[in-house]
């Protein structure tokens, strides 16, 4: 059996940390346009921090977990290939209508 060198742990770590990083930075400017809803009952900037959410946030929890639980499960290839990164592109579409719609619709 052959042992994964030192290499692809540290790389894979690089890519754990600049991912939580911008999962960080994402919720942060999310929690800043919920704060502006909240303190302005404004229903576009409510649309506009879930439409971030959606296309920030949830790719990236998505990615993680399915990354996490299928190496322990063993997954199909074929989830990480097609079902995880369409049903990604499916939830960025959702985010970016919500966005789309924040910055259209009157208050």
């Amino acid at each position: 059996m052959v042992q994964p060198s030192m290499d692809l742990y540290v790389n894979y770590l690089v890519l754990l940390a600049v991912t939580l990083l911008a999962l960080v930075l994402s919720l942060a400017i999310v929690f800043q346009a919920y704060r502006g809803y909240r303190r302005n009952r404004s229903q576009p900037m409510l649309w506009l921090a879930v439409g971030l959410v959606l296309l920030t946030a949830v790719p990236f929890v998505i990615s993680l977990t399915v990354a996490s639980a299928g190496t322990a499960l063993g997954f199909d290839p074929v989830v990480y290939t097609y079902y995880v990164p369409i049903l990604n592109r499916l939830i960025e579409v959702v985010g970016l209508v919500c966005i789309l719609y924040s910055l259209y619709s009157r208050p």
